[in-house]
């Protein structure tokens, strides 16, 4: 539920851009031989989409080797010979420049570098992760096989004396054979020669055939991840899913549905809006980040409540309409809107004010997204910064439901007749998002977990934390149900304990538990393989841990231990909660 102060009442809340040249009019035979230099020059920029960058400071320049030759004077760094010293093979190559632009976007003071130096025993070498492009149509990837970049004119020479060596055919005119045996050993040579040229000759080919076709497909890849009219920036801090294969968790928030089904959730919208519009001295000409931006909603709250500057990020094609909503609305000057995993982007500042993010998932921490908020707040956040929720709850209670048990679980006893005992596992190994009844609920609250936004680090959203809870009517336990508080303070900091009932200046309370108003979150329920029959003051205590799945890290493993009153009988059961 959601405190209005203003209306003095508790209200249940449910839940960069290349130049572009038109082709030429003229055939190569009708330039001027004397211009030859200068239309091959600026052919050559030409093919690329973006300036060429120095690996270590923002200087661009007109040509690659500009580029490269700067890095050597500037920052001591020689490409070339890094490359011929270490004996660096085309991958390799292109590992050593996003490694360096990474390290450049994570230790700015790179940029002001004298000598720069790479021994080749790094771990990054072999690092898969760096075939993809940190900048963007980067020409540097394009450019540093063709290009020779000679310290003086004795490396030039002594390159062109072992290219014309290798490229030098043998003239066997010279040699008269005088015996059969000879000719045909002549023969013989020759066609080994031929056979040699040709598979030199293939093998450049081939050479080049990779690259080109290997660089298009990671630009194309690193191009389809990123919409044109959206900041998108990688860095370092990579986060693996390897239960999202092809991005399927943020493509399925690019569709319509989600975002209405959410925004029409008045508990959880409203929630964030009071916040925002209650507290606009805290959010005035203060830097946001929203994370999770989705269709925008958030940003342009925080944004008319007197926000200087917003970045809103999102790493679904939902961006796209988001731009389009906050330009609608008039504040595209205010908000940024930005593509990417929080992990993996750069903002243009170096500190934000205030986080806000709608990250809570069923069960609180269903689909993972507290860990990259949480990555958001330590790249990010000032001293002092708030955290927007700023505290969360896991809570839990016992539940007589014998319908529920009926139509999940007993169903499958007299389908049409028949017996279909094997339907059952599921519904005892996999908890069930749904309303959970009010008056089902036949026992006290236990808090299974805390979450203060501003402390709590990602190991600690795996936890395993003792419970215990105290029957309030005699009747039958056939499960357990939980669900989640959110508040949101004016300073980030958790309301104290003895506070939390009472109405505080500034606080905005949500909360998913069937007695306030329904939300989009539902409450959670892992019903039991035996029901427990109970009377009123008995206690059941255990353990309840919750972990992010093995095989997919956005569902959550649930295992809950318990005994009733005195009896040192204990029960275990798994539960998986699924999408």
């Amino acid at each position: 539920m959601a405190y209005n102060l203003n209306a003095a009442n508790w209200r249940g809340i449910p839940r960069a851009t290349g130049s572009a040249y038109a082709p030429s009019d003229y055939t190569a035979s009708e330039i001027d031989p004397q211009e030859e230099e200068t239309w091959d020059e600026w052919e050559r920029e030409s093919q690329y989409d973006s300036d060429p960058k120095c690996l270590f400071c923002p200087d661009v320049f007109d040509l690659p080797e500009d580029a490269f030759h700067h890095c050597k004077e500037a920052h001591g760094f020689d490409f070339l010979a890094v490359k011929r010293s270490l004996g660096l093979d085309f991958y390799k190559c292109i590992r050593m420049i996003n490694y360096i632009r990474k390290q450049v976007i994570l230790k700015p003071d790179l940029a002001s570098t004298k000598e720069f130096t790479l021994t080749g025993q790094e771990e990054f070498w072999e690092d898969d992760e760096l075939l993809q492009p940190v900048m963007e149509d980067d020409p540097l990837l394009f450019a540093f096989e063709e290009l020779e970049i000679a310290d003086d004119d004795q490396l030039e020479e002594e390159e062109e004396q072992h290219k014309a060596l290798t490229q030098r055919k043998f003239d066997f005119s010279t040699i008269k054979p005088t015996t059969e045996l000879e000719n045909q050993l002549l023969q013989m040579l020759k066609n080994s020669s031929e056979r040699s040229n040709q598979l030199q000759e293939q093998f450049e080919e081939y050479k080049k055939m990779v690259k080109s076709t290997f660089l298009a497909n990671i630009i194309d890849d690193t191009r389809s991840e990123r919409s044109m009219s959206v900041m998108s920036v990688r860095t370092d801090n990579t986060q693996k899913f390897k239960d999202d294969p092809g991005n399927y968790y943020f493509e399925s928030y690019a569709h319509n549905e989600i975002h209405e089904q959410m925004l029409k959730d008045k508990a959880r919208t409203e929630a964030y809006r009071d916040f925002m519009y209650e507290n606009k001295d805290v959010f005035k000409d203060k830097i946001v980040l929203d994370v999770g931006c989705g269709t925008g909603i958030l940003s342009m709250f925080a944004a008319k409540s007197g926000a200087k500057k917003v970045f809103a990020v999102d790493n679904s094609n939902i961006v796209e309409k988001a731009q389009a909503n906050i330009k609608e609305n008039g504040f595209d000057q205010i908000i940024t809107v930005i593509r990417g995993k929080v992990e993996e982007i750069q903002l243009p500042v170096s500190r934000v004010d205030i986080i806000v993010s709608e990250w809570m998932g069923y069960f609180l921490l269903f689909e993972a997204m507290l860990d990259s908020v949480l990555v958001a707040r330590n790249r990010w956040l000032a001293p002092n910064g708030i955290m927007a929720p700023s505290h969360t709850r896991i809570l839990m209670a016992a539940l007589d439901d014998e319908d529920l048990k009926n139509d999940r679980y007993n169903f499958w006893d007299d389908v049409y007749g028949f017996k279909m005992s094997a339907m059952k596992q599921p519904v005892l190994n996999e908890a069930i998002v749904d309303f959970i009844k009010p008056h089902t609920v036949i026992s006290t609250t236990a808090t299974l977990k805390d979450l203060y936004l501003q402390q709590i680090v990602t190991k600690q959203l795996d936890f395993s934390n003792k419970f215990e809870i105290e029957i309030t009517r005699d009747g039958t336990v056939y499960a357990f149900g939980g669900w989640f508080d959110t508040w949101f303070t004016r300073d980030g900091h958790p309301i104290p304990l003895s506070q939390q009932a009472q109405k505080v200046q500034g606080e905005t309370f949500l909360t998913t538990s069937p007695f306030g108003e329904d939300t989009h979150w539902k409450q959670t329920t892992f019903v039991l393989q035996k029901p427990i029959e109970v009377k009123r003051g008995t206690k059941i205590h255990g353990v309840f841990t919750c972990h992010k799945g093995i095989e997919n890290i956005r569902e959550l493993e649930c295992s809950i231990q318990y005994s009733v009153g005195e009896s040192t009988d204990v029960t275990i059961q798994n539960f998986t909660l699924r999408s």
